[in-house]
Parts: structure tokens; sequence; C-alpha cells
């Protein structure tokens, strides 16, 4: 597969790029001048890459990070400005960001975010929508919904309260600060930091480790814990169960079992 970072369709959309490389796919948010702000093309090149990711049996995991200096600076306000209003800011929320977090949150891979400057308003939910993350020593979250008279959109404010608790996630949402990645470390907003100069190679290393795992059986988890999040434990027992019937006796569980009772490494193949 070719590394070569290239456009995704239609042609001209070059807010976001998508690469593959083995059974890692790259998708990276690609308007450095704007710090990766999000106006309509970003989005629409985002929910492309996602499905393009989702669709392609090949790709077992996916990296999420941003060109330039900044991961995602939110909602681009010059041009947001220009089109939204009291009447229209409901849908145009839903109908824009609410399909990414859902393709995220849903995707049966995982999702990696390598998060680079600042993730801020809705950014923070792209971040957060993330599987796991690793930020780079001089990156940050803020969330600035808050500075400019406004709240959480974009499922970010459930997706902070899910990380660190309902009086954690309110101060962080109504104080609008940046938290740098030390301290998104200590709170359990980030997996991993590492320098900025490591960011990109530590995340594709993790990614592909993960990648060599059995991937049906990372889509399930992945359903299953965020089925939990707002299920009782006797619903998850159910849930749970229903799910292992869709991995039971596939290649990827023969392969382990027998690579276990054999005591060599097992080699899935994601089926």
């Amino acid at each position: 597969m070719s590394t070569s970072l290239q456009p995704v369709a239609p042609a001209q959309n070059e807010a976001v790029l998508y690469a593959q490389e083995g059974a890692v796919a790259t998708i990276t948010f690609h308007r450095p001048e704007r710090y990766n702000a999000a106006n309509d093309d970003l989005v629409a090149g985002f929910k492309w890459a996602l499905s393009k990711a989702a669709n392609d049996d090949t790709v077992r995991a996916v990296i999420l990070t941003g060109a330039g200096r900044g991961f995602c600076a939110g909602a681009d306000m010059q041009t947001l400005g220009a089109k939204v209003n009291p009447e229209n800011v409901c849908d145009y929320i839903i109908i824009n960001y609410g399909p990414i977090i859902e393709q995220m949150t849903t995707m049966p891979k995982p999702i990696i975010g390598a998060i680079n400057g600042s993730a801020a308003g809705v950014g923070c939910a792209f971040a957060l929508a993330c599987d796991l993350r690793i930020m780079g020593a001089n990156s940050s979250i803020r969330y600035a919904f808050i500075n400019i008279g406004l709240g959480p959109d974009g499922g970010a404010g459930w997706l902070l309260a899910r990380q660190v608790g309902y009086s954690r996630a309110l101060e962080i949402a109504i104080e609008g600060e940046k938290i740098p990645a030390s301290r998104c470390l200590e709170l359990g907003l980030t997996n991993k930091v590492v320098s900025d100069e490591e960011l990109l190679t530590t995340t594709q290393a993790w990614a592909a480790k993960l990648a060599a795992r059995p991937t049906k059986a990372i889509g399930v988890t992945k359903a299953d814990l965020h089925y939990a999040s707002t299920h009782s434990l006797q619903e998850t027992i159910t849930y749970e169960a229903q799910q292992q019937k869709t991995v039971f006796g596939k290649p990827d569980m023969i392969e382990g079992v027998t690579a276990f009772m054999q005591g060599r490494t097992p080699e899935f193949k994601g089926k």
C-alpha cells in the first residue's frame, strides 16, 4: 500500500487526507493555515474518510491527527457565522457533527488520536471520541465554548463527563482554560504523553500493534464498553453474551485457542 497522503473524494476536497500503510489507516485534518478548524469541507472529508476506513477489511486500526501545529481548533468561526443562526444552529450541529461522533464510537476498529497542538471546541469532541489518545508534550485540550458564550456541542460534554466525571467535567467546561498534556494524563484524558517529535511514530507503532490483534474481538470489546456506560450490569451481561456469539468459533478465536494450546504467539488475521 502507498503511504503517500491523498485528498479524499471528491478530488477538490483537500481538507482531510487519507493514507494507509499495512493495516493502519491515517486520517489527517489538513487545514494547517486555520489550525484545522472545522468547515464544511473538513466535515465532509472526515465523514468520507471514516466510512472508507470502516468499510475496508484491510484496515484494522485507524490514526487521527492534524497537519501543522494544531489538531483541530474547533468550528471555523469565519465561515460558521455566515451560515449558522439561532433558527438553524440545532440542525447544523446534529447533521454535521452527530454522524461523525457516531461513526467514531461505533466503528468496530480502534481509533487512536495523535493529538498535536491544540484540540479546542468541537475538536475536543473529535479527540475524546477516539478510543485511545497520545498527546505531544506541548499539546493541549481546551473546552473553549464557554469563552464565546456557548455550551459544548458535538457530544463534547458527554464525552468529557464520561472520562472525568460530572464535577471535574463541569469545572473544565465552564472555566474554558487550556489543559496541558501533562494535566490531561493526570485526569485520564489521554493514555500517553510523548515528545512532540515522537508523537506520530509512537502512535503508528501502537496502531500497528493493535492492528495485529483480533480485530473483530476489539470491535466487540469496544461495543461492550460503550453499552456498559449507559446500561445496568444485568443488561450488560446479556449484551456481552449476545456479542460473544458474533466472534465465537470465528477464525481468530480458533487461532487464539490453538496458539494458546500449542504455546506459541497467535497470528490473527482480523477475521
